[in-house]
């Protein structure tokens, strides 16, 4: 086995940094109160930061949104420093998912015709820096200028010098006549998962649960899309599968010809609950949570038991996404009064930490 020593500056920088996490006792807090008190409570963590450096830019309630990116952006940053070069690769690779959520996030608002404003509120930023954490991903002004595009083929355009340009620019006249950009969302999909996987080195010898952790990955993605396939209707979602997971195609289409209902012994972890939710409201979004919030079972503490290595980096940067859609599932229920058994079937973060 070859252990770099730089693990171990990112090790005790990240050690420090996850004093910032809330405890799960705050967000209890936090889900008790009003709407107008969230961010009252917010700010006596350590997201006062980002409120004491955004709340005169954003109006209320989009402040919430911003302020609650912005901090988990951070957080992340932290991920960086004294990342081994080795490591470089995977990370970026991983941390490209933000980016073309930001892109989807655009590209969605051009065929919605949503204005400049509701677009920007809700890209994943760090406010004040470039939003790439390494040299060569889309820095904060370029997200500026695809919004003021006035059509999809203006942000593709933009695109082309990051390379997600080059991977949609087959799909602009198909949109153009559809105003669909379900190919293009596809095409990004695949990009990701393929450059994950292909950024995947073992190094120092004990990274087998990275690797298994981005096959579940798209096992996720995978079901999920079969699941929606059937809430939709669709004939077939074949075209839309994703390779490099764990369960093969055959079984994926498979489940596709099933019921939602009749799916429990296919799913590639136990989420039972997640089917009780769903007979009695039909939100595809609980098997989500609930497929996510069990990978994160199986891996995070593995993760965080492998001090000095990738995954012990990657493990704080999912544990800081997982804080940031917690905030934002409990925010989004207070803001529009959906139902607390809802919002509940949404909660992942106290089931694995």
């Amino acid at each position: 086995m070859n252990m770099d020593s730089t693990y171990s500056g990112a090790y005790g920088r990240l050690r420090v940094s996850k004093s910032d996490f809330l405890s799960e006792s705050l967000i209890e807090q936090l889900i008790q109160k009003d709407p107008d008190d969230f961010m009252k409570l917010l700010s006596t963590t350590s997201y006062r930061k980002e409120i004491d450096a955004l709340s005169q830019l954003y109006p209320y309630p989009d402040i919430v949104e911003v302020v609650l990116n912005a901090h988990m952006m951070r957080m992340i940053k932290n991920a960086e420093f004294a990342l081994p070069p080795a490591a470089k690769d995977f990370v970026v690779a991983y941390l490209s998912k933000w980016p073309i959520d930001n892109i989807k996030t655009i590209l969605s608002s051009k065929v919605l015709g949503y204005s400049v404003e509701n677009t920007e509120t809700f890209l994943t930023v760090q406010r004040g820096i470039p939003v790439g954490l390494f040299a060569g991903l889309v820095t904060r002004e370029d997200y500026a200028k695809m919004i003021e595009q006035k059509d999809v083929e203006g942000v593709v355009n933009l695109l082309v010098k990051y390379g997600y340009g080059t991977i949609l620019l087959k799909f602009v006249d198909e949109v153009k006549k559809s105003n669909d950009i379900s190919t293009m969302v596809l095409a990004l999909d695949t990009y990701y998962y393929s450059r994950l996987l292909q950024s995947f080195k073992f190094y120092n010898g004990d990274e087998g649960p990275m690797l298994a952790y981005v096959k579940g990955m798209i096992d996720i993605r995978n079901v999920m899309t079969v699941i929606k396939g059937i809430s939709f209707g669709y004939k077939s979602v074949k075209d839309y599968i994703i390779n490099g997971g764990s369960m093969p195609e055959n079984k994926l289409m498979e489940m596709a010809s099933k019921e939602i209902a009749a799916l429990k012994p296919d799913m590639p972890f136990k989420v039972d609950d997640a089917f009780e939710r769903y007979k009695g409201d039909d939100f595809t979004a609980y098997f989500e949570s609930a497929l996510k919030r069990e990978l994160y079972k199986k891996y995070l503490k593995v993760f965080d038991s492998l001090a000095l290595s990738i995954e012990s980096i990657v493990g704080f940067i999912i544990r800081s996404e997982i804080e940031r859609d917690e905030l934002r599932a409990i925010w989004l229920s207070k803001l529009y009064k959906i139902s607390k058994e809802r919002m509940e079937g949404m909660r992942i973060l106290k089931y694995v930490v």
